[in-house]
């Protein structure tokens, strides 16, 4: 097929289609503008299919990124959830502890016969309220705002919970002294028996046991003991004396500090020697009948201050 424009003088063009053959020839009449404008035209829908595209391609890959920074967010969001739930029973423990620990104070310093000062601290801790006790309450589905307030309530519940404990040691250190001097001398205290026998003559005036006439002063308590039963020191302390003596026979003689001593006569066999360290329930003689005595027996005797008192007093 052949092809001829003609142009006028009025800005038409036409095209004149001229076939082969015998066909008629065809025109056509359009404005010289109009080719210009099919082709700015599709130059205009290729730039904005090409802008279209660029805009769906860039809102395709926001779309993946945003999808992968929410997965993120929602795996942080979790582990973070499981974090607190660890924390606050962490600290639901310690709390625990804490009290069960102050009530151990107060019972010893009652054992020891301390009686509570009032400097001493009431330690209680409290990390959340009695309906918010469990984790998971206090964990609900929420915003990163409210992620973010449970976790600061979870770090000012520990940075009370230092000062709580530091209070508490605080406390105990200062208990310790009293407590530590207390159970010296609950346990240097002549407070048990020192055999396991009846007592047959008691503190006090009483008849004179080798002339039956007349009356003495008798400064222990006597228990009729068998021979060799196994004598025991009644309190710590250290022995003062082990040896013979006249009256006593063979004695030892305990200070217990305090100004506490103890004497145990008439034993048929000493056990320590002047210097040992001795506790309280320690073998340290052999029942006997040595010395001024009337028959086997342990002669004992509590001073107090270098005053003879009634021994009797001290035993539970």
């Amino acid at each position: 097929m052949k092809k001829a424009m003609v142009k006028n003088k009025k800005n038409y063009a036409t095209f004149m289609f001229i076939p082969e053959g015998q066909s008629t020839v065809k025109s056509y009449r359009m404005p010289v503008w109009f080719p210009r404008f099919v082709t700015m035209s599709i130059i205009l829908l290729v730039l904005a299919s090409g802008v279209c595209f660029s805009a769906l391609s860039s809102l395709r890959l926001q779309h993946e990124i945003s999808r992968e920074e929410i997965g993120k967010l929602t795996a942080i969001n979790s582990s973070q959830k499981i974090e607190i739930e660890k924390l606050q029973k962490n600290s639901q423990e310690v709390q625990k502890q804490l009290e069960e620990n102050s009530l151990i104070l107060e019972e010893v310093k009652k054992a020891v016969g301390i009686t509570p000062s009032s400097s001493d601290e009431n330690i209680q801790i409290k990390l959340v309220s009695p309906e918010d006790s469990s984790p998971i309450s206090l964990l609900k589905e929420g915003s990163s705002p409210d992620m973010t307030a449970n976790i600061e309530s979870i770090e000012s519940s520990f940075a009370s919970l230092a000062d709580k404990i530091a209070a508490q040691k605080q406390v105990i250190n200062e208990s310790l002294g009293p407590i530590k001097s207390q159970l010296a001398y609950m346990m240097a205290k002549p407070s048990i028996v020192p055999v396991a026998a009846a007592i047959t003559a008691g503190f006090g005036y009483r008849k004179n046991p080798f002339t039956s006439r007349g009356s003495e002063f008798h400064k222990g308590v006597d228990f009729a003991a068998s021979y060799g039963q196994t004598i025991v020191a009644t309190g710590d302390g250290i022995v003062m004396f082990s040896g013979w003596n006249a009256g006593y026979g063979r004695m030892v003689i305990i200070s217990h500090g305090y100004g506490i001593t103890t004497l145990y006569a008439h034993n048929s066999k000493l056990l320590v020697k002047q210097g040992d360290k001795v506790k309280k329930g320690q073998a340290i003689t052999k029942a006997g009948n040595t010395g001024r005595s009337t028959g086997t027996h342990l002669h004992y005797e509590v001073k107090v201050n270098g005053k003879n008192v009634n021994p009797s007093q001290y035993f539970k």
